[in-house]
């Protein structure tokens, strides 16, 4: 009979692409019997193999991280696993109580999030430190009880593995295409696929191809809504293309006629401030696809992106001159810009995949098991 193990969220969605496209599927072709708990009001189905459970939909920030919490972990508990592996940090205490309840618990930190806390913007300043204080007292205490922690940046391991024996980075490594269809379009065409946030500098990228001649800047995702607006109202907004949230197979049509990619995160705390982390997946994305990126630079994304593999430029996220130039110099460069993208792509096949982090993944379950 399978180890069943059940993942659970209370803010991602269903088909999230690193809880359930990489890590639920993979550990379902291992062999284990999966079940994922999500909050969305969308109901219970079956996806590729995993058992999906809604414990119903929450609106606002305050019911979600209280009541959706509490929905989640005993919709979860109720299906009597043997390891329960939770993703947000609004499911502490519902990750307690299930070890309580004599169950192997493992903790997935997407996010530094004392770091994150400290730089919430509805927060007000005076209480940041205080509960960003709180927080990681609280992180230690449970990191202490629970059976292993999944993190995605070094900063988490350093600041936790005093606390416990399993703690394994678990990098955003996109699931390498093995084939992928690419269209030379002529056209000139900067991507984006994620958050519409100010911590991806969207503005300052609009800010600076607006007189760009014939470019379109592709923008796909779910916007921050006081912050679209903003842009919207920018003189080049007149060469933004935007869908919103779109499938993921839509997104591949555009990564596959797309010129450049973009990932010009600001610098900021949680992000280990301007020595970066490989958390971000779409700059792997956009290697996987043979597109030259553009990124910030980190000093971990500088290594990669401009000396190891060179398939991009990494320029400093708040100067519009160093991110225009960087534009113009791929577009003016195509032979330059075909190397740049077919060496991002051979790295990702040899190293920068999912594979090698599913391998960490499945060890870790061992581990936990015996």
């Amino acid at each position: 009979m399978s180890t069943k193990i059940c993942h659970i969220t209370s803010i991602h969605r269903r088909y999230d692409v690193r809880i359930f496209r990489k890590q639920c599927q993979s550990l379902y072709k291992a062999g284990y019997d999966v079940s994922l708990v999500v909050a969305d009001g969308k109901g219970d189905e079956i996806k590729d193999g995993i058992k999906i459970y809604d414990a119903g939909k929450f609106e606002g920030r305050f019911n979600r991280m209280v009541n959706a919490a509490k929905s989640v972990g005993k919709r979860a508990l109720e299906l009597d696993c043997e390891v329960y592996h939770f993703h947000d940090p609004e499911l502490i205490f519902a990750g307690l109580k299930i070890k309580k309840a004599g169950k192997k618990v493992i903790f997935d930190m997407h996010e530094n999030i004392p770091a994150d806390i400290d730089e919430k913007s509805y927060i007000p300043s005076v209480f940041r430190k205080i509960i960003s204080f709180a927080y990681s007292k609280l992180e230690i205490y449970t990191v202490k009880r629970i059976d292993a922690v999944v993190s995605t940046r070094e900063s988490i391991n350093e600041r936790l593995q005093k606390y416990t024996r399993n703690i394994e980075i678990i990098t955003n490594f996109p699931i390498a295409d093995q084939q992928i269809e690419k269209h030379q379009t002529g056209k000139k065409e900067i991507c984006f696929a994620g958050i519409i946030s100010p911590k991806f500098g969207h503005k300052q990228i609009i800010n600076a191809v607006e007189n760009i001649p014939g470019i379109t800047y592709h923008l796909v995702g779910e916007a921050v809504e006081p912050y679209l607006e903003e842009l919207k109202t920018l003189p080049g907004w007149k060469n933004v293309q935007y869908e919103g949230h779109i499938p993921f197979e839509k997104v591949k049509e555009m990564y596959s006629e797309a010129s450049i990619g973009v990932a010009v995160y600001a610098y900021s705390k949680n992000f280990d401030g301007k020595l970066g982390n490989l958390a971000i997946v779409k700059l792997f994305e956009y290697m996987n696809w043979g597109i030259p990126v553009i990124c910030t630079d980190f000093k971990v994304w500088k290594e990669i992106v401009e000396e190891e593999v060179q398939c991009g430029i990494t320029v400093n996220p708040d100067n519009e001159e160093d991110i225009r130039n960087a534009v113009q110099y791929i577009l003016d460069n195509p032979e330059k810009a075909k190397q740049m993208g077919e060496n991002g792509r051979k790295a990702v096949l040899e190293k920068y995949n999912w594979e090698t982090q599913a391998r960490k993944l499945r060890d870790l379950y061992k581990k936990v098991l015996r």
